[in-house]
């Protein structure tokens, strides 16, 4: 079970809910894999959805993107070295079916682009 100690410090006072260990959900279909979890570093675009999480080695499977859709991909990611290099937790992101989270995300963009040609 995932426990906000295994975060970092900043984190701590974020309630904990379970994520399931690496590789307990390898037979679900990306599309309906559960995302928990999304950290980004909103001001470039990226971020990262956390499917998965092993909370020992504070290491997930989730889907990357780095402001590129072509070259986003599923694999492992170091939340240490997430939170080393500026990313947030998203601390409004409501667990969803990755097919969800893409839609989500792509609305927020289309507001956050109407928000920059409008000043």
């Amino acid at each position: 079970m995932w426990s906000p100690k295994s975060i970092g410090d900043e984190e701590s006072d974020f309630v904990s809910e379970r994520i399931p260990e690496l590789y307990a959900t390898e037979d679900t279909p990306f599309e309906e894999k559960v995302i928990y979890r999304r950290y980004r570093i909103k001001e470039i675009g990226f971020y990262w959805l956390i499917a998965e999480l092993d909370e020992n080695r504070n290491l997930a499977f989730g889907y990357a993107n780095l402001n590129n859709d072509v070259f986003a991909e599923w694999g492992y990611i170091s939340i240490d070295e997430l939170l080393e290099n500026g990313a947030e937790l998203d601390r409004d992101w409501k667990p969803c079916t990755y097919r969800d989270a893409i839609k989500k995300i792509a609305e927020e963009r289309m507001k956050e682009g109407k928000r920059w040609e409008n000043r």
